[in-house]
């Protein structure tokens, strides 16, 4: 399991928890709510920063921005069926 460095800034949007350690290269994204124990192993997604956050509005931004720019893909994995696992990057510009 990795672990965010401490600080960390916790966001649950659009039936996914982003997850950013102050200090972490990255953004995860975790499927759902994982509750109190957040394992890597629900990570569907990382979101590259080049900077740390300041405070929740930094997430919250860069969540929306995600969500926005994977809805076609995830719009098309809905219409497969639950059995399809797309790659969850963003396809243009956020």
């Amino acid at each position: 399991m990795t672990v965010a460095k401490i600080p960390c800034q916790w966001l649950y949007l659009g039936g996914f928890t982003f997850r950013w350690g102050r200090g972490d290269p990255a953004i995860d994204v975790l499927r759902g709510d994982p509750g109190p124990v957040h394992e890597d192993d629900l990570r569907i997604a990382s979101i590259p920063v080049e900077r740390s956050w300041a405070d929740i509005r930094d997430l919250d931004e860069r969540a929306r921005a995600w969500l926005r720019a994977t809805a076609p893909q995830r719009a098309a994995a809905a219409r497969r069926g639950p059995t399809s696992t797309p790659s969850l990057r963003p396809s243009g510009p956020s």
